[in-house]
C-alpha cells in the first residue's frame, strides 16, 4: 500500500464525522443471476447489542439497511444451500467489514468473501489498513484450519503435523501483531487503533500497551471499543486479591436491579459465565454444592450472564436445568457487559470471591478449589 494512499484514506476517517451521520447505512449489492433465491446474513453491533439482518438475493440484487452509533467490525454470510445461517458462519462463505452510517456499493461475482465494496470511505480505509499490517485475522485462521484439515488422521506424526502448523501460524499472528502496534504509535487519529491494540493485548502486557493507547485521539478514546480496553487496563493494575471490588449493578430476570454492594456483610462470590460457556455449565455442579453447604453461613453469589439480547431465553433456560438458586444478573450486552467490562474480563467462567466488606480475597476458583476456600473461611 502506498504511503499517501494509506494516510489519504485514514484522513477522510473522523470518528466524529462518522458519528455524526444520521441517515444510518445503505447497502446495496449486485450478485449473477444463478444467487437468486439465495439468502445473505449480515451481524452488526449497535449500542452494546448484536443485531441481525437477512436478505434475499433477487433479481439480482439485495439491500440492507440500519444505522450503526459508532462504525463497528461486522460480518456478512453467504448461505447457498438454504442450511440457515448457524450452519455456515463459521467456515461459509464469509465476509468481514467495518459498518458505518455511510453508503455501500457491494458487488458480488463469484463469492461474498471476494466482493468487490466501493462508495464507502470507511471500507477505503479499512482497506489500507489491512494491507498496511499483513492480511486480515480470519485469512489466517481459514488458512490454518485449511491445513488442519488437510493433515492425514493416519499419519504416524500426524501430532508433529499439528504442532508445526501451530508454529507456522502463531508466527503468523505474532509478525501481524508487531505491524499492529507500530500502526497504532503511528495512527493516534485511526479508530482501527483501538482494534489494533486490543489484538496486541492478547499477547502484550498491558502496561506495555497503556502508553500506546493513551496517545491516541480523544475521539478514538470515546469509541466503545477504546472504553473497553481502558477500562481493562485498569482493571489490570486495580482488581486484584486485596483490593476493593468495583460497585457495580445490573437487573436481575426480573428486572429489578441489583448491586453488589447490596452484599455487604456477607461473602459474595461474583460469577461471570453465559449460557453457550461450556467450561461455564461444567462449573455450575460445583458452585451449586458450595452455595447449598454455605449460604445460610452467609455466602451469596451473583452470576453474571454474557448472554446477549437474542440469548435471554437461552440464559434463562439455563438457569433452570441447572438449578442455580442464586441471584442472576446481566445487560444482555454480551461481551460488552458493562460489569464484564469493568472487572476487564476476558475469558469465562471467571470468578471473584469477595469478603463481608467488599475486599476481594480470592480469585478464579475451579472446580473443588471453591468449596475448599469457603471451608478455610467458614472455618473460623
Amino acid at each position: 500500500m502506498n504511503i499517501s494512499k494509506l494516510t489519504a484514506a485514514l484522513v477522510l476517517l473522523s470518528p466524529l464525522a462518522l458519528q455524526a451521520q444520521e441517515n444510518g447505512f445503505q447497502l446495496q449489492g449486485t450478485a449473477p443471476q444463478n444467487f437468486n433465491g439465495k439468502k445473505i446474513y449480515l451481524d452488526y453491533m449497535r449500542d452494546g447489542h448484536s443485531m441481525a439482518d437477512s436478505a434475499t438475493i433477487q433479481n439480482g440484487t439485495f439491500s440492507f439497511s440500519g444505522a450503526v452509533n459508532e462504525p463497528n467490525y461486522s460480518r456478512m454470510v453467504f448461505d447457498p444451500e438454504g442450511k440457515g445461517k448457524m450452519m455456515v458462519q463459521n467456515d461459509g462463505d464469509r465476509l468481514y467489514f467495518y459498518l458505518a452510517n455511510e453508503t455501500y456499493k457491494m458487488a458480488i461475482t463469484d463469492s461474498l468473501r471476494t466482493a468487490n465494496i466501493t462508495g464507502s470511505a470507511t471500507h477505503e480505509a479499512y482497506t489500507a489498513y489491512e494491507e498496511e499490517i499483513g492480511g486480515g485475522f480470519m485469512d489466517i485462521i481459514d488458512a490454518a484450519n485449511k491445513e488442519f484439515s488437510g493433515v492425514d488422521q493416519n499419519a504416524p506424526d500426524k501430532d508433529a503435523q499439528y504442532l508445526a502448523i501451530r508454529k507456522k501460524y502463531d508466527a503468523k499472528f505474532d509478525e501481524r501483531r508487531e505491524k499492529e502496534f507500530t500502526f497504532a504509535k503511528n495512527n493516534p487519529q485511526s479508530i482501527f487503533s483501538i482494534d489494533a491494540l486490543k489484538d496486541v493485548a492478547n499477547k502484550r502486557k498491558l502496561s506495555e500497551i497503556e502508553p500506546v493507547f493513551q496517545q491516541l485521539s480523544k475521539e478514538v478514546r470515546q469509541l466503545s471499543a477504546a472504553r473497553e480496553l481502558e477500562a481493562r487496563i485498569l482493571a489490570d493494575k486495580t482488581i486484584k486479591v486485596g483490593a476493593k471490588a468495583p460497585d457495580f449493578a445490573q437487573p436481575d430476570v426480573n428486572g429489578k436491579v441489583v448491586k453488589t454492594s447490596d452484599f455487604l456483610g456477607k461473602y459474595l462470590l461474583i460469577d461471570f459465565w453465559a449460557s453457550w460457556c461450556a467450561p461455564c455449565r461444567a462449573e455450575n455442579p460445583h458452585l451449586v454444592k458450595a452455595y447449598e453447604k454455605y449460604h445460610a453461613k452467609g455466602l451469596e453469589i451473583m452470576g453474571v450472564s454474557l448472554d446477549d439480547n437474542k440469548g435471554k431465553a437461552a440464559w434463562l433456560k439455563a438457569i433452570e436445568q441447572d438449578g442455580l438458586p442464586w441471584i442472576h444478573v446481566a445487560d444482555l450486552k454480551g461481551w460488552s457487559n458493562e460489569a464484564a467490562v469493568l472487572y476487564g474480563v476476558r475469558g469465562i467462567p471467571q470468578n471473584y470471591l469477595v469478603d463481608p466488606t467488599g475486599t476481594i480475597i480470592a480469585v478464579n476458583l475451579r472446580g473443588d478449589k471453591v468449596e475448599e476456600e469457603l471451608a478455610k473461611i467458614f472455618a473460623l
